[in-house]
């Protein structure tokens, strides 16, 4: 199928198509994303995901198609004026536009939609600010820049660029871009957090990240691609909300085990 703004995320482009979101809901759960894909779970937007989601918009032209899809849910229909969670949006869209430097960044090419393929799987792209033979930009609405994460498939703290896997997102991008214009560009992350007083940032994640992401986009990838197929059975992950759903206890685990704990003489010779 051809992609457009107003297809790209509908079910029927998730099921021909993987994404940086995609394979890394997969890497997370495999059974709970072939159900999101298969739409036997349909997934609410969360708060932060609809405040990103507005300033991109903001900055690609496109609120009022957003605030038509959204706006029930993040605009108060008695007053008109944006609900609780969403106030600072006003405050974090004044502290990108009278930031030189990430405008400059912010003002290539909008929402732009490139495919290709990873080990023989078709992929999609969509690049929030595209910099022909320059550099691909995405722009990340974020809680905190310094702020460690939990991440639970690792059991512990990472910061935001390996606990959101914009690693993973960027190797894609990278890569599909290649494949389309052939060149290798630089992945660049604009960050503006929800704080006080944003914080802003313009991040390139080093090409050693990238490589080694797009080697495990590379090997797992088609492992995803037969699991939506229906050639192999989905793995669940034990833990999210599909997977708990039914769950039965089957007997007493390690705590060693289950947590990945090394005791302290193990590394003892």
């Amino acid at each position: 199928m051809e992609l457009n703004n107003e297809n790209y995320f509908s079910q029927e482009a998730e099921m021909e198509y993987m994404g940086s979101t995609q394979f890394k809901s997969f890497l997370k759960c495999e059974k709970e994303t072939l159900a999101k894909i298969n739409g036997e779970l349909v997934e609410e937007k969360s708060d932060a995901l609809l405040f990103g989601g507005y300033v991109d918009a903001y900055f690609s032209n496109e609120l009022d198609q957003y605030l038509e899809q959204y706006g029930a849910d993040m605009v108060n229909s008695r007053t008109g004026e944006l609900k609780a969670p969403f106030k600072g949006i006003g405050e974090v869209i004044s502290a990108i536009e009278n930031d030189p430097m990430l405008m400059k960044y912010l003002n290539g090419q909008k929402q732009v939609i490139m495919t290709g393929e990873i080990s023989g799987v078709p992929f999609k792209i969509k690049i929030d600010s595209f910099h022909n033979g320059l550099c691909i930009v995405d722009q990340k609405i974020m809680k905190s820049i310094t702020e460690l994460n939990w991440v639970e498939e690792k059991h512990k703290k990472c910061d935001f660029i390996e606990s959101y896997g914009y690693d993973i997102q960027g190797a894609i991008y990278q890569c599909i871009v290649e494949q389309n214009t052939g060149k290798k560009l630089p992945f660049v992350l604009a960050i503006t957090t929800k704080e006080e007083n944003p914080d802003k940032a313009l991040i390139e994640i080093d090409q050693y990240y990238l490589d080694k992401a797009l080697e495990l986009v590379k090997e797992l990838a088609p492992r995803y691609q037969d699991i939506k197929l229906g050639k192999i059975a989905p793995q669940g992950c034990g833990h999210c909300p599909t997977c708990r759903k039914g769950k039965m206890v089957q007997g007493v685990v390690s705590y060693k085990e289950l947590f990945n704990k090394v005791e302290e003489n193990e590394n003892i010779e």
